[in-house]
């Protein structure tokens, strides 16, 4: 892939996998409520959660690009369902917050991050809340792009085209690398980027227009940019 001088990296399901994060942070912050506030029922806690994020997903379409706000307005309406302070909500989600960026990042990743930095300046472009600041892959890292701060989710051309801004690049330089078909593929094709579609879990493409190309991993983009010396270098 020739061209290239700058890419921008999805991050959830991308570099680490969410499902397990998500799950334990749920489950840890929903054992807090419990036990910090006594009248929670503690049978229903997980479907008041559920119930929460969906009704505020239904009444606050606004937010709906910011699971942050999404995630704290739900805290807001399980705390007055019992009767507590709504405003403890802030306390919340800083807790859920410490609890989501437990990372295990995918074997390859740290290696791979190290050699496309040698190379390119590279920019985390997100739908989700994660912030590099909290996680030490951040010294690679140009900046971050998330759609919970820039106000629009990703395949909205606009946020890939705040990333290359971030970048210094026009878009046709810069290469997109991420996990969902349409939010990261289509969308950064449509916004002039490159693309490749990394594939870790032996998904059937979904969509009539192909990706430029799968990958498995970071490794396959190394040799897919042509940095297989460096890796064995490194």
């Amino acid at each position: 892939m020739k061209n290239i001088q700058a890419i921008s990296l999805d991050l959830d399901d991308t570099l680490w996998s969410i499902s397990p994060v998500i799950l334990r942070a749920e489950e840890k912050i929903q054992q807090y409520l419990v036990n910090e506030y006594s009248r929670i029922n503690s049978n229903a806690i997980s479907r008041d959660c559920k119930e929460a994020i969906e009704e505020i997903r239904q009444r606050h379409p606004e937010v709906n690009h910011d699971l942050t706000e999404i995630r704290r307005l739900s805290f807001e309406v399980i705390l007055k369902k019992y009767d507590y302070d709504p405003t403890e909500s802030n306390n919340l989600i800083d807790l859920y917050l410490d609890l989501r960026h437990d990372v295990e990042l995918f074997p390859e990743v740290l290696s791979a991050l190290k050699i496309l930095a040698e190379q390119f300046k590279l920019v985390a472009l997100s739908n989700g809340n994660a912030d590099l600041r909290k996680l030490e892959i951040i010294r690679y890292f140009t900046g971050q792009v998330s759609a919970g701060e820039f106000g629009i989710r990703k395949p909205d051309r606009s946020i890939f085209h705040k990333a290359c801004e971030v970048l210094g690049t026009n878009p046709e330089s810069v290469l997109h690398v991420g996990d969902h078909p349409t939010e990261d593929v289509m969308g950064a094709e449509q916004a002039g980027l490159k693309s490749v579609w990394v594939n870790r879990f032996g998904r059937d493409w979904p969509l009539k227009d192909k990706p430029s190309a799968e990958l498995h991993d970071l490794n396959g983009l190394i040799e897919l940019l042509g940095l297989e010396e460096s890796r064995r270098s490194n």
